[in-house]
């Protein structure tokens, strides 16, 4: 019976993804999506899954979700990258609007603070087919801290509504045991009445937010070092 009701909700998930759908991460998993490579929820979890996962969280006048959507994920294994490594992110499109900006972040306090750390302007994701998995390969900093964070990815549409779009993925990252991470805070623009707002770039000119992406505010994030543990090797 749960393998019948596990298969049903899944074929749901697909029909929801494709009424609704413009863009979210495929890979790593975003938060609570339904697609079958991410971690599954428990039998109770069902109502959670997200099959709105590639919908906006807002647009220029109105926040339909928290820049997550969710405060954390199901249950499961969390992939690992090294700092200094590249993550082979696969973004799941239905549409692409021309492209847009996008913006990579890290959070080590589960979204309270974000530094970017890759921009990717005017034309990101213009070439991703409608309908397609995209590769959108993202580098994690060399100097990253070790330890669980979240991966964000933000994106202002060139086309159609004043949208602003985000997937958030949970990972871990294998480098520096403490330390700092500096850039800037991320832009959340077209994300409701008080935010920036950043017309269609077509329709103003090839007004695509420069300004505001200029001004983004200098951040540094700091991790404690984690406590190793000490491994006692008995003598004989």
């Amino acid at each position: 019976m749960k393998l019948l009701a596990s298969a049903a909700l899944l074929a749901l998930s697909s029909m929801a993804l494709v009424a609704d759908a413009h863009i979210s991460f495929r890979y790593p998993c975003p938060r609570k999506a339904p697609y079958s490579e991410c971690p599954k929820p428990n039998d109770n979890q069902w109502g959670e899954v997200d099959y709105d996962v590639q919908s906006p969280v807002g647009t220029y006048n109105h926040i339909s979700d928290p820049i997550c959507k969710h405060s954390s994920s199901f249950a499961g294994v969390r992939p690992t990258f090294q700092a200094g490594s590249t993550i082979p992110a696969k973004m799941d499109v239905d549409v692409n609007h021309r492209g847009g900006s996008c913006q990579w972040a890290l959070s080590y306090d589960n979204g309270k603070t974000w530094v970017v750390i890759q921009d990717h302007f005017q034309d990101c994701l213009a070439n991703a087919p409608a309908g397609s998995t995209f590769s959108l390969p993202v580098r994690i900093p060399a100097n990253a801290p070790s330890g669980p964070a979240v991966l964000n990815w933000l994106w202002n549409n060139n086309e159609g509504n004043r949208e602003l779009y985000s997937s958030c993925a949970d990972i871990v990252i294998q480098g520096t045991n403490g330390g700092s991470l500096s850039g800037v805070a991320p832009l959340f623009a077209n994300y409701g009445a008080g935010s920036p707002y950043i017309p269609e770039r077509a329709v103003s000119g090839g007004n695509w937010g420069k300004q505001y992406f200029d001004a983004r505010k200098p951040i540094t994030v700091t991790v404690p070092p984690r406590q190793l543990k000490r491994q006692v090797v008995p003598l004989n």
